[in-house]
């Protein structure tokens, strides 16, 4: 997926952050939606605005809802252990959210697109 929005973006400032959403959103639509399954789809948009960039990745829906996980917090090696999965799990839309200027949810069960926004360099100080 990062070589692929690579090529599209060339090597334009900010495109590393389209790749990073573009990827996270894609591999959330393999494990996360029915997308992942045998035979399942999933479809990558990529806009260029005046200023920003879109992704939207769109998926054929799933029982869970996309949404930033709240990861407890680990202050001890124990506590490594325990949350292990939590710790290596569900980082994907914090890190889209982080990066993006805005980001949301579009559908159901039945089909869903997840999509942000990344501005371009010079604009997220403007």
């Amino acid at each position: 997926m990062r070589e692929h929005t690579r090529g599209l973006l060339g090597g334009c400032e900010g495109a590393d952050l389209v790749e990073l959403v573009a990827s996270e959103l894609a591999g959330n639509a393999i494990r996360h939606s029915d997308s992942g399954e045998p035979g399942g789809q999933f479809t990558v948009h990529l806009a260029a605005f005046a200023d920003r960039w879109q992704v939207r990745v769109d998926d054929e829906g799933g029982s869970t809802v996309p949404h930033v996980c709240e990861l407890p917090p680990i202050e001890t090696i124990e506590d490594l252990d325990r949350f292990s999965n939590e710790v290596e799990d569900g980082r994907g839309l914090a890190l889209v959210a982080a990066v993006s200027s805005a980001w949301g949810v579009l559908g159901d069960q039945g089909a869903r697109a997840v999509w942000a926004e990344i501005l371009m360099p010079g604009e997220a100080a403007a």
